[in-house]
């Protein structure tokens, strides 16, 4: 559930709360009775947030299957000459949800705030205290208190009780000689044995968290209210005379209106109209009905407890519920490089054009990827393509991350955005590290760039031969009367002293889409030459009769390593690999021949690959000679 769908949800339960207790309140309950119902709906109020902690969700969400495995680009390392910054504008304004959050996070720093300076204004007024004395020893035993607090005077404000470890009674300076000066301190030494002290605070906490309720501030003042309203009661019946301690209340709100906020329960209280409503509480004899409100107690938890449960299962299970948009409040990545776009991509082994379902993010290895959005974990396994995959559900949006280093998320866990799921890497079928990352939203794939909201890195670079259309910036405008500048053409790339075809060919086509037509246009080598006519003779002999484009499928891909020279010089390469794969699918007595030799050594090794075997027409695995296979090793 997003973050404005849980103030909302808190906002409408704190009002059906309110309005549960003050019906149950007209029923005129005793002071304890009202007090109970007014903190059952306190309690009530954070049960929905707490009962989603164990709750299971009211909507599960299946994981979606999976299609195809994606085209996996070889590895690419970039360089800063040809890749261009996605454009961004200098501000952006936060998505909803965000400032939605920082309203929230302002109104706990304000409540912060109040409470540091009411803490700070209480130990000014202590230290300006004095020290008086008052028989109060006797009271305090008839009301049953081990240890008698001091009693001090200060120059202003309200009577009040304040110190859990040592507590004091402070009495302003006007009031200390007064004939009603007992009954005040009987008063406070009343809320000292009741544990107010330190039941005040959680009473009053659910106006803190749930500041933009009114409703929860409307409960905050009626649990006030009726706390004084029970020392109320026990007072007049610990000093004999409600007449005596209704001018006590009276004599106090006249000479001693609290001036200050203070994190106490004072005396008198600050809102208007509840001297009156104490008044008429201690003076008027109300007969209470304990049956027929205890009946209605009963009846209004078997109502509410169910509701607060199935708001726990809501709140965990929103997430999964269907959508029509999602809201997306941080970056996948914190720096990326776009190196294969969404669209129809050329396959790197098989040079088939297959749909590219998602799009790849390459960056060094272990970087933290990051939950855009809030969701629930649909996936989270190893598999063979994708390597090791996260998936998350957003209603009726799916997102996959692939080729992940590891996971740090677990199915079925709820997510929020910024949330870190998992590492940067290459598990699946990849030639380096890099995320793919899928968008589905009703089965069917969707661009990622093209995805509203969606932010795939805080800085992008999107790679030229990524397929992606590179974003321009706004043309200048120019009169009619200006010469149109001249073109300026671009720079030519690096050539590699190596095979003069592909010297050639990379002048014209750049990038890794040389590969292919070096391939055909390469000048085998005596060797290579000479181990394709023997392997040829080998497999009619054992009977088999192949295409000359044939590949075994893969069942792992290879992942070789990038040369670590090649890469400091920043070279580009394409491979050939001859071999022969034995019935156990793994490959033998590898020959590479590549644009430049610094890659011979990784290419042969074909790290991590193993195919399907080639079965005969009974069905049992043969061996194959002489296998092609291309490799690519990319700088763009």
């Amino acid at each position: 559930m997003s973050l404005f769908g849980l103030i909302a949800l808190a906002f409408g339960w704190s009002a059906a709360l309110w309005l549960l207790a003050t019906a149950l309140c007209t029923l005129k309950p005793s002071p304890r009775m009202a007090q109970a119902i007014w903190r059952g709906a306190v309690a009530l109020m954070f049960a929905p947030f707490l009962a989603s902690a164990f709750m299971p969700g009211l909507t599960q969400v299946a994981a979606q299957a999976l299609p195809d495995l994606p085209v996996m680009d070889a590895l690419t390392v970039q360089s800063d000459a040809v890749f261009v910054e996605e454009s961004t504008t200098e501000f952006r304004i936060p998505p909803v949800a965000t400032l939605v959050l920082w309203a929230l996070v302002a109104g706990w720093f304000v409540r912060a705030v109040c409470w540091a300076v009411g803490q700070a204004r209480l130990q000014r007024l202590k230290q300006t205290s004095r020290p008086v004395i008052r028989p109060v020893r006797h009271w305090a035993d008839a009301i049953g208190l081990r240890r008698v607090p001091d009693v001090r005077v200060i120059p202003r404000g309200a009577p009040f009780l304040a110190g859990i470890v040592r507590p004091v009674v402070f009495i302003p300076a006007a009031l200390i000689s007064k004939q009603h000066t007992p009954q005040i301190i009987v008063h406070e030494l009343v809320h000292l044995k009741r544990g107010d002290l330190l039941t005040r605070p959680f009473d009053r906490m659910v106006a803190d968290i749930f500041w933009f309720s009114p409703f929860a501030w409307a409960m905050r003042e009626r649990l006030d209210y009726w706390r004084e309203a029970i020392v109320d009661e026990e007072t007049a019946e610990l000093t004999g005379d409600r007449i005596a301690y209704a001018r006590a209340l009276t004599q106090v709100a006249r000479h001693a209106r609290p001036a200050l906020i203070l994190p106490v329960a004072a005396f008198t209280l600050k809102k208007e109209g509840t001297l009156k409503m104490r008044l008429t509480q201690l003076l008027s004899e109300t007969h209470h009905r304990p049956k027929r409100l205890g009946l209605a107690v009963a009846a209004a938890l078997a109502l509410a407890t169910p509701l607060a449960l199935a708001q726990g299962s809501l709140i965990r299970g929103a997430a999964a519920l269907p959508t029509d948009a999602v809201t997306y409040s941080h970056a996948v990545l914190d720096k990326a490089k776009l190196t294969s776009a969404f669209g129809v991509r050329k396959h790197p082994v098989s040079g088939e054009l297959k749909q590219h379902q998602g799009v790849d993010l390459a960056e060094e290895e272990g970087k933290p990827i990051y939950a855009p959005t809030s969701a629930i974990v649909t996936r989270a396994e190893m598999t063979n393509g994708y390597g090791n995959l996260v998936e998350i559900a957003a209603g009726e949006t799916v997102l996959r991350f692939g080729q992940l280093k590891d996971i740090k998320v677990s199915l079925g866990e709820s997510v929020s955005a910024g949330t870190v799921i998992g590492s940067l890497g290459q598990s699946g079928q990849a030639t380096g590290p890099h995320l793919h990352l899928e968008v589905w939203r009703a089965g069917q794939a969707v661009d990622p760039m093209a995805e509203p909201g969606l932010i795939l890195a805080d800085s992008l670079f999107i790679t030229t031969n990524s397929g992606a259309k590179v974003p321009q910036p706004p043309a200048a405008s120019v009169p009619d009367a200006a010469p149109k500048p001249a073109s300026i053409p671009a720079a030519p790339l690096a050539p590699i002293k190596r095979d003069v075809a592909f010297e050639e060919i990379r002048g014209e086509v750049g990038g890794c889409e040389v590969i292919a037509n070096w391939a055909d246009t390469r000048e085998k080598s005596a060797v290579w030459l000479a181990r394709l006519d023997a392997s040829k003779a080998e497999n009619k002999l054992a009977g088999l009769s192949l295409n000359a484009n044939w590949t075994p499928e893969a069942v792992n891909y290879p992942r070789p390593s990038y040369p670590a020279d090649a890469a400091k010089k920043r070279l580009s390469g394409g491979c050939m690999v001859l071999f022969d794969l034995g019935t156990d699918g793994v490959p033998q007595n590898m020959l590479a021949e590549c644009t430049d030799p610094v890659f011979e050594s990784s290419a042969a090794a074909l790290k991590g690959a193993t195919f399907k075997p080639l079965t005969n027409k009974a069905g049992k695995p043969v061996d194959v000679k002489g296998i092609t296979y291309p490799m690519e090793f990319c700088i763009a």
